[in-house]
């Protein structure tokens, strides 16, 4: 073969080569950036999961702690009402049990307290128990006042429950309804006290 025919077989195989190694270096860039764009869509998806998972993870997280904390405030709220009660049915046990001229006083005050409400003319209601304690103290009031004492005993601890002498107007003062209309004051001072608030 000859010299020129070398040469244009070599310039040639040359141009063929840098056209092939052109082709393929554009096609090892054109891979490249494929991995690439797949990296980083993986890494998007993977940050996404993660992203949702650290969300899903905190929402359940907080769903545990409230139903914690709701769970331990109704025990504490159990636990102040248990207080309450108990608090109360002490009251009404150590109430129902002053005798004599204190509990006469008492009574005669819880009187006064309802004609004050009623005005001067009223039936006075108490328990059977109570009955000798009232007349004494409607004995103690004020002379221009017309009470009288119902025949009829009421179901109540202590204390009494007025009327006017229609019946239309009811005035509640037994230790009951004295101490039920104080519930809530009491129920606040009682947490306080359990709380140290």
């Amino acid at each position: 073969m000859s010299k020129a025919a070398s040469d244009t077989l070599e310039k040639v195989a040359g141009e063929f080569e840098k056209e092939a190694l052109a082709d393929i270096e554009a096609g090892r860039k054109e891979t490249l950036a494929r991995v690439e764009a797949a990296r980083k869509d993986t890494a998007d998806a993977v940050a996404k999961v993660l992203e949702t998972s650290v969300k899903q993870a905190e929402s359940v997280k907080r769903q545990i702690i409230g139903a914690a904390e709701l769970q331990a405030r109704n025990s504490q709220l159990k636990a102040l009402e248990k207080a309450v009660n108990e608090a109360f049915d002490a009251a009404m046990k150590q109430a129902s049990e002053v005798e004599g001229a204190a509990h006469e006083r008492a009574l005669a005050g819880l009187i006064q307290e309802g004609l004050d409400v009623l005005g001067p003319r009223a039936t006075v209601h108490c328990s059977a128990k109570d009955r000798k304690a009232a007349a004494g103290a409607l004995k103690r009031l004020d002379a221009g006042a017309k009470v009288t004492l119902a025949s009829e005993p009421i179901d109540a601890t202590g204390g009494a429950v007025l009327t006017t002498p229609d019946g239309t107007v009811r005035f509640d003062n037994t230790f009951e309804a004295r101490l039920e209309r104080m519930r809530a004051d009491l129920r606040k001072e009682t947490a306080a006290i359990l709380t140290g608030a």
